[in-house]
């Protein structure tokens, strides 16, 4: 029997990637899968951007670069944080890697231990927790209850901390459950950690997808935590470049130099096509969001609507922000269909891709077993098509 190194034979994987590689393979079987289960804006990426590749790529930009990414690049990134979030970064305090996702994996790997926690407020986001058991540090994950909108509650996480805590990860707009944190309840956080030394790192890849306003940045409303704080963020939800793999991080120049050294042997520099095109969707004409946006509000609407007229999906809350919605399923735990049973919100995802031919993604590895997560990064035909299968599905349940 192959023998792996301990900690890689851990790690399960990502689950929504895997929600999404099953409705693939159901595709190329020729059968007609709505998948709702992607986590990736289903719009081009703009022109100027892929003109902006284009040219690159005829001038012979194709050898390696500086690990970290170009100084064009990393102007840019500074450009972006100052004009977005008010937060001021140096070249030198900036990291561009291969995705957000390996950009947070290297910053964990650099900044924590063996015997460390890692707060992870849940639901969240699949892989941050694999990051943390990576580096050999623990996850403690801390539940946000539906009644508080999902949102972390001060009090909530000044009990959470322990002499072993090192580090903390916040995202908002959230990936699963699309909650935003106001300006309020960051400040409130932000009482509690800014005169530790627990690493705050805010993974703000769905900044720009928020319904009520701008997402506030922590660390503008508490500019102390910036000594112990890192940035984490993407191209890919904004400027619809999932496939692209660009993204970075922001924070303390001994923390970036760390990763970066990482990164030096794990894979070098982020693709220099994929630079060139990133440094002109930060630096050019930042409209093109606009109609996603509004295609996504108006999504959000239906979306709403619609989870909240099946019976047994539960919806308290709208969600503000994201592409998402995480509905509560517990009312059809314990239902049968023919001789299985539903036990959790994995479960019912996947006799919903098997009767409804629609693909969603559980909750289970979100750290809510009781939940679903739909995402509407699909047509509204699509959508109103997938909630008609799924309302004829469910009723063939025996509860």
């Amino acid at each position: 029997m192959l023998k792996l190194n301990r900690r890689i034979a851990a790690i399960k994987p990502s689950a929504t990637l895997a929600a999404d590689a099953r409705a693939t393979e159901m595709k190329l079987a020729g059968i007609d899968v709505i998948s709702l289960g992607a986590g990736e804006p289903d719009f081009d990426t703009p022109e100027r951007i892929k003109q902006a590749a284009g040219k690159a790529l005829a001038a012979g930009q194709t050898k390696y670069t500086p690990v970290g990414g170009t100084a064009a690049l990393k102007n840019a990134i500074k450009l972006k944080l100052k004009r977005d979030n008010n937060l001021d970064y140096e070249p030198g305090e900036i990291i561009a890697s291969a995705g957000c996702k390996q950009a947070e994996a290297n910053v964990i790997a650099a900044l924590f231990d063996e015997g460390d926690e890692v707060i992870i407020p849940t639901p969240a986001w699949v892989s941050f927790a694999a990051m943390v058991s990576l580096a050999g540090a623990e996850s403690k994950f801390v539940p946000c209850s539906e009644r508080s909108g999902f949102l972390l509650e001060p009090e909530t996480l000044r009990r959470a901390i322990t002499p072993r805590t090192r580090g903390i990860i916040l995202n908002s707009p959230s990936n699963p459950t699309g909650a935003v944190y106001g300006p309020e309840q960051l400040t409130a956080i932000a009482r509690v950690l800014v005169d530790t030394d627990i690493w705050v790192m805010s993974d703000d890849v769905y900044e720009h997808i928020v319904y009520d306003g701008l997402a506030p940045h922590m660390f503008h409303l508490e500019p102390r935590l910036k000594s112990h704080g890192i940035v984490f963020n993407s191209l890919s939800k904004t400027y619809a470049m999932t496939g692209w793999r660009i993204g970075f991080a922001a924070g303390p120049k001994e923390a970036i130099a760390a990763a970066g050294r990482l990164q030096s042997q794990n894979s070098g520099n982020p693709n220099s096509i994929t630079q060139a095109a990133a440094i002109e969707a930060l630096t050019g004409p930042q409209d093109e969001l606009k109609p996603m946006l509004e295609a996504f509000r108006k999504r959000n609407a239906l979306v709403v609507e619609r989870v909240r007229r099946i019976p047994g999906f539960k919806l308290p809350n709208i969600p503000q922000g994201a592409f998402y919605v995480f509905p509560n399923v517990s009312e059809l735990l314990g239902s049968r269909f023919g001789d299985k049973e539903i036990t959790d919100g994995d479960g019912l995802a996947a006799f919903l891709l098997d009767q409804a031919h629609v693909s969603l993604v559980g909750g289970n590895d979100f750290g809510a077993p009781d939940h679903v997560r739909i995402s509407y990064a699909t047509s509204t035909e699509n959508l109103n098509r997938a909630f008609d299968r799924i309302e004829g599905a469910v009723a063939k349940l025996k509860r």
